[in-house]
C-alpha cells in the first residue's frame, strides 16, 4: 500500500467514524448516519498542481440510491467548473418463493454507473458505463457479475471488460471468494484475463486465517501464471489488541514464487485512544535483492487516532522509510500527516487533512491540504 493511498483512505475513514462514534453516543439531532453531501478540496501549498474540488450529493428513498459525484477545477476566471462527473444509481430489491422464511429471501442489487466528461463549451459527454447486479442467495453465497461499455469518438457504447465474483461458505467457519477479470478478446468477445481467489477461516475465537492467489493468463499459451500469493493470519489479545501477520510472494527471474514481504500490523485501544503500527518488510529493503530469504524492514507507519466527546476526531499518522540513495543508514520520517474532524454546527462536520513530506533539504514542508465538509439529509 502506497503513502498516498494509506493517507487517502485514512481521511475518508476518520470523518465516517467521527459521524458514527457521535450516533452512538445519542446525539442524532447533530451527528448523520450518512452525510448526504460531502465537498472535498485539496489544495497544494508547495505549488505544482491546481487545486481540485470533488462534490459527491446522495439520495436515498424506497430502496433506491443515487451517488453523483463531480470533480472540479478552476476555470480561467477563478470559478469552479466541472471536469468529470459519475452518477450512479442503485436498487435493491428481495424476493423468494412465496412461503419463504427469513433465510430463503434472495437480495438482488442493480447498478449502473455512467462517468461522464465535459468537452468544449463544457458539454457533458457520457465515457463509459458499467452496469452490476449483486445477488445473495440463502446458501449462502454472494455473486457480483459487472460489464463495462466505453463511448467511441461517436458516442457508440461498445463492450470493453466485464468482472465476476463468488464468495461462498465452503464449510463452518470457511468463507471461500474466487474472482474474474475479463478483457475483450481479439474475437471480440470478452475472455478471462485475471483470476484472484481467496479464502478466510475462523480458526478459534481469536484467531482469523487468510490466504489468496492470484493469477494472469499467459498470452502466448493460455495457460494461468501466478503471480503472488499472500498468507496471514490476525490474532486477537485481549479486548482492545490485535496483530494480523502477512506474508508476500511473488515470482523471482525463473518464474518461482519465492517470499518478498512481510506485513506485519499492529492495532491496540487504551484511554479512548485507538493506535496502528504497520511495519513492512522485504527482500530488496538494504537497496539490493538478496538471495537468501532473510527480510529487512523498509517501512514503518504509526497512526493515533483519539475521538473528543462529541465524536470528532484527530489522527495523526507518520510513515518512516529508508533513504534510497543511503539505504543503510537508520529510518527517518519521509511523510507526516494531520487529520481532525470536528462539529461545526448541527449536522454539519468539517475535516481537514495536512500532508507534510520532506524537501530537498530535509524539512517537512506543507504539500497538500485537503478539507472535506459533510451535511446530514
Amino acid at each position: 500500500m502506497t503513502p498516498q493511498r494509506i493517507v487517502g483512505v485514512c481521511f475518508w475513514i476518520v470523518l465516517t467514524s467521527a459521524a458514527a462514534a457521535a450516533q452512538q453516543r445519542g446525539n442524532a439531532a447533530s451527528t448523520p448516519p450518512e452525510p448526504s453531501t460531502v465537498i472535498t478540496e485539496q489544495t497544494y501549498p508547495a505549488g505544482g498542481f491546481i487545486p481540485f474540488r470533488r462534490v459527491e450529493r446522495r439520495t436515498e428513498s424506497g430502496g433506491r440510491k443515487v451517488i453523483i459525484e463531480r470533480g472540479e477545477a478552476p476555470g480561467v476566471e477563478g470559478r469552479w467548473e466541472p471536469l468529470e462527473e459519475d452518477v450512479t444509481e442503485s436498487r435493491t430489491r428481495s424476493g423468494g418463493p412465496a412461503k419463504a422464511g427469513p433465510y430463503d429471501t434472495k437480495t438482488t442489487t442493480h447498478t449502473q454507473r455512467d462517468v461522464f466528461y465535459f468537452a468544449a463549451q463544457r458539454k457533458r459527454t457520457l465515457a463509459a458505463t458499467t452496469q452490476s447486479e449483486q445477488q445473495t442467495r440463502p446458501n449462502p453465497i454472494t455473486t457480483n457479475v459487472e460489464r463495462t461499455w466505453l463511448a467511441d469518438l461517436d458516442g457508440h457504447l461498445i463492450l470493453s471488460s466485464g468482472y465476476s465474483e463468488e464468495s461462498r461458505l465452503v464449510s463452518p467457519g470457511v468463507q471461500q471468494t474466487d474472482a474474474t477479470v475479463l478483457l475483450l478478446g481479439p474475437e471480440r468477445s470478452l475472455r478471462e484475463v485475471e483470476r484472484n481467489e481467496s479464502a478466510e477461516q475462523q480458526v478459534s475465537a481469536a484467531v482469523v486465517r487468510h490466504d489468496s492467489s492470484h493469477s494472469v493468463r499467459d498470452l502466448l499459451n493460455g495457460r494461468w501464471v501466478p503471480t503472488e500469493t499472500r498468507s496471514g493470519e490476525t490474532r486477537g489479545i485481549g479486548s482492545a489488541e490485535r496483530v494480523e501477520e502477512e506474508t508476500i510472494q511473488r515470482p523471482n527471474l525463473t518464474g518461482a514464487l519465492v517470499l518478498r514481504d512481510k506485513v506485519i500490523t499492529r492495532t491496540s485501544e487504551s484511554n479512548g485512544e485507538s493506535r496502528v503500527v504497520i511495519d513492512t518488510y522485504s527482500q530488496d529493503a538494504e537497496g539490493f535483492v538478496r538471495n537468501d530469504s532473510r527480510l529487512a524492514l523498509r517501512q514503518r507507519v504509526r497512526r493515533s487516532t483519539t475521538v473528543a466527546a462529541d465524536g470528532g476526531q484527530s489522527t495523526v499518522e507518520e510513515i518512516e522509510a529508508r533513504n534510497p540513495l543511503a539505504p543503510s543508514d537508520p529510518m527517518r520520517v519521509i511523510q507526516r500527516t494531520l487529520v481532525t474532524v470536528r462539529s461545526v454546527a448541527p449536522g454539519r462536520w468539517l475535516a481537514e487533512r495536512q500532508i507534510f513530506e520532506r524537501d530537498a533539504n530535509g524539512r517537512m514542508v506543507l504539500v497538500t491540504h485537503d478539507t472535506q465538509e459533510a451535511t446530514d439529509k
